[in-house]
Parts: C-alpha cells; sequence; structure tokens
C-alpha cells in the first residue's frame, strides 16, 4: 500500500531510525514487512494491538499488519497500564506487537521478538472477525485510553495520503521529520503521505526543545516538519528565528487553531528562509486532514483554514450551531473518500462496515467565504455559560491566549481558566478585559497559574484534566 511506486530504488533511503541511527532503505524496509507479514499473517481478520515508538520496527509492524489483512490499533507505547488493560479487556485482540522489550501481556505467549518487534498472542478462542475492509484503529482526540475508536480503511488511509502528496507537493526528494506520535492521525499521516511518495522520513522521540532534535534535522538535511498549535509555542519561546537549518523548506500546521499573529510570523519567517507554512485542519475522523491553505493565500485569508484538500468538499449547515459569541455559520460538514467508516466502542464494532457514507458531521463551527475557503469559530460542545449567556470557549481561550499558553474550561459558576504565565494583578486585569467583552463581571473568570498546561499525546490540550 504505501510501498508503491514500486519503481522507486530499494537503494533509496526510507526510514532514519533514532535507535540504531542508521537509515533503513526501501529495499531494507520492504524486506522487514515480508519478514514480519509471515509471523503476522496468522492474525488475517482479526484484531492486532500495535504499541508505537517513532522508529522502523513500528513502522514495519504497522505496514505489515496492515498488508496481511489485520486490523491494528496505533497506541502509544507509554501509555499507562492500567488504560491498556481497559482496553484489552474490551476488544480482545488476538495479537498485541510491540518494542522488543514490551513487557509481558497477561492472557498472552510471546512470540519472538522479530525484526526487534515482540508478539504476544492471544491464548484462547479468537474473537469475531473484523470488518475485511478495516485496515486502522485509533483514538478519538489523541486519548489512547478511551474505548471510542475511529475506525478507517485501507481506501481512507490511501485517499489521504495521496491528497497531501498533491497539496504539499511531496517528492521523492522530501524529507520529513516524524517526531509527533505515530498513534496519532497527523503523525500517521505524515509517514504515510511520505512513504506514498517515495519520499523519507526521519523517525524521532525528541522534541523542538531538545538541542539533539535540531542536531539530527540538520545532520539528516530534513526538509519539512510538521507542528500542531503546542509545537510552534514551543518553536516561539526558543526563537526559531534564530535556529540555522538551512534545508529545511516547510512547515506544517494542524492539530488546533493557532492565533493569527503567530501563523503570520512563521509565515514570514518561512518566506525569508525561501520557504512555506501551511496551515492545515482536520479529524482523525477524517484519517488526519480536512483542508489546506495555500501559503500564496494565506496573507490575504488571514485566519482561514483553507479549502478542502483534493478530493473533498466542504459545506456548512446554517442554523445547526450555537448561539454563543461572536458565532457565524454553522456546523462543518466534510464529504470525501477519506471519511471513516464509523466509530467503535467493542469488539463487535468492528465486524460493522461503512456507516458515514463518506459525509462526515465534523462537530466545528464554523463558515465558508466566497472562494470556498474555511473559517473555523469554534466547537459546537466547548460551550460555557457567563451569567446566564452562552459563550464559546474557544473564542475566550483565544483572547487569553494572547498573553501567553492557556486553556479554558466550562466551571459550575463561571469559566475556569488555566495560564502559564501572570500573577494575580494580570489576572485582575485580563479578568476585567473579558468582563468588558463578554458583559460580563470579573468575578465569572476563575485564573488558575500552572507550571504546564498537560497535554494529550497528540499534543492536544487535556481539558478533562484541568477539571476537578
Amino acid at each position: 500500500m504505501f510501498l508503491e511506486p514500486t519503481e522507486v530504488d530499494p537503494a533509496s533511503p526510507s526510514l532514519f531510525d533514532p535507535a540504531t541511527a542508521r537509515w533503513w532503505s526501501r529495499g531494507d524496509l520492504r524486506e522487514a514487512v515480508e519478514r514480519l507479514g509471515s509471523r503476522i499473517h496468522a492474525a488475517r481478520g482479526g484484531l492486532t494491538f500495535l504499541l508505537c515508538r517513532n522508529g522502523a520496527p513500528t513502522v514495519a509492524a504497522y505496514l505489515a499488519a496492515v498488508e496481511s489483512g489485520c486490523a491494528v490499533l496505533l497506541l502509544d507505547a507509554r501509555m499507562p497500564p492500567a488504560a491498556l488493560g481497559l482496553l484489552l479487556e474490551r476488544y480482545q485482540p488476538e495479537l498485541v506487537a510491540g518494542p522488543g522489550d514490551l513487557e509481558p501481556i497477561a492472557g498472552h505467549r510471546l512470540d519472538g521478538p522479530h525484526e526487534a518487534v515482540s508478539l504476544w498472542w492471544r491464548e484462547g478462542e479468537p474473537g469475531p472477525l473484523t470488518h475485511p475492509d478495516l485496515a486502522v484503529l485509533l483514538g478519538t482526540s489523541g486519548s489512547t485510553g478511551s474505548p471510542k475508536l475511529v475506525r478507517l480503511s485501507r481506501r481512507n488511509l490511501e485517499a489521504n495520503a495521496d491528497s497531501i502528496v498533491a497539496c504539499l507537493g511531496i517528492d521523492r526528494q522530501e524529507r520529513a521529520t516524524a517526531s509527533l506520535p505515530l498513534s496519532y492521525s497527523y503523525g500517521l499521516s505524515v509517514l504515510n503521505s511520505h512513504l506514498r511518495a517515495g519520499a523519507s522520513v526521519v523517525l524521532t522521540e525528541e522534541t523542538v526543545i531538545s538541542p539533539r532534535f535540531w542536531s539530527l534535522v540538520r545532520d539528516q538535511a530534513c526538509t519539512s516538519m510538521p507542528g500542531v498549535p503546542y509545537t510552534y509555542d514551543l518553536l516561539t519561546r526558543i526563537g526559531f528565528e534564530r535556529i540555522s537549518v538551512p534545508s529545511l523548506r516547510t512547515l506544517t500546521q494542524a492539530g488546533g487553531r493557532l492565533a493569527p499573529e503567530r501563523v503570520a510570523h512563521f509565515h514570514a519567517e518561512m518566506e525569508r528562509r525561501g520557504g512555506s507554512f501551511f496551515v492545515m485542519y482536520g479529524q482523525t475522523e477524517a484519517t488526519a486532514r480536512i483542508t489546506c491553505l495555500p501559503p500564496g493565500r494565506l496573507a490575504e485569508k488571514r485566519g482561514s483554514v483553507g479549502n478542502a484538500i483534493p478530493g473533498g468538499r466542504l459545506h456548512v449547515e446554517t442554523g445547526a450551531g450555537d448561539a454563543g459569541w461572536p458565532l457565524r455559520g454553522g456546523e462543518v460538514i466534510y464529504e470525501g473518500p477519506n471519511v471513516m467508516m464509523g466509530y467503535a466502542e467493542s469488539r463487535v464494532d468492528l465486524s460493522r462496515g461503512d456507516e458515514l457514507g463518506g459525509v462526515l458531521r465534523t462537530g466545528d463551527l464554523g463558515y465558508l467565504d466566497a472562494e470556498g475557503f474555511l473559517y473555523l469559530t469554534g466547537r459546537s460542545k466547548r460551550i460555557g455559560k457567563v451569567m446566564g449567556v452562552r459563550v464559546n470557549l474557544d473564542d475566550v481561550e483565544a483572547l487569553v491566549r494572547r498573553c501567553g499558553p492557556a486553556a479554558v474550561v466550562a466551571g459550575d459558576d463561571g469559566l475556569e481558566v488555566f495560564c502559564e504565565f501572570g500573577d494575580a494583578a494580570a489576572f485582575a486585569e485580563l479578568a476585567g478585559q473579558l468582563a468588558h467583552d463578554l458583559r460580563a463581571t470579573p468575578e465569572s473568570f476563575h485564573f488558575h497559574r500552572v507550571a504546564r498546561l498537560p497535554f494529550t499525546s497528540s499534543g492536544k490540550v487535556d481539558y478533562p484534566r484541568l477539571l476537578p
């Protein structure tokens, strides 16, 4: 699937593996997939859990599982054992695959490791067959412990990869950094699209605040780097404009709203370097990405997340939105071949076919301009009340984030605002500004100073952890 086109030179570099600090060629990867596939094939028609690290063995196991006809749930290898245990109990996989040093799995017997991948087979009768179109399962919103999963077909994966290759212009000379978790739809999309194009990927678990990350990017001549909003917060904090990476010519951003002034800053910085900054929007339910804003239109379409990716279509259902402030438009509806088959919450759900027919109600609110560029105004479920009036929490959060990293959640008697900055005087001033904008009282906003906001493995604010 992603090792095409076959005419790519087998000796060309494909994956840089951080554990061994060496390159896997296209041929190395194909051979590893075939060898692992001969072991994993026994799980055909069943379910495989793959505990992922950002390394070449994980990629080989992922491709081998899909090519062997298994449905594979991608999970972060660092997820808490208790959360993994709940998922094992609910979904009863035939096989659990992961790093060679994977801890024993209760009720499973060890086979391997093979290609630095341990295989743990469940003892007992196999579970119900999965649907033949089902290829990959991912957690919703990057939450590795939630039993609610997104069901993706092989067609979904291929369609989204092809769309990303087209809108980003990925060719065989491109080399992406892959620091986002492979169990996160955006991170998986980076891998899939580059493999699909015959390009190469530098895998790493280092973050952008690590000097080792930048040494790797420079040494391996990476040409592109993806990031979520928090990535760009960190890049601002460390002074990206002072970091020299001559090979880097493309930055992409998805995974949540990035403040317009930050978009403008990174767009200008990449223009100065002779490169490009792409703003994108997506959801796991659409196999990662839905829109792309061409850098050449960014200045005139300030605040937009772009047009639908090739093969997709957008419309807005007016009247479906909330009356929060300052809401315009309605619910964003996306249609395309990358729309998931549906959700799953138990093993029996994995036998179900496509339930959405390529139409996704995103739950996001927004509007389209005359050229079809999408502007998001909030999340339909991100609504709170201030003095009895419904407000869009994303709008309030955007106002506070002008001063620094912050997150806003609804409380019992107002809004709870968590900040990585500020003191009592600063919070009092901010409360006054919010009260003025929202026609409320300063007492409606409760500020909390935190050393660091909690984030999910996909780099999004983990709002449930902010609540008592």
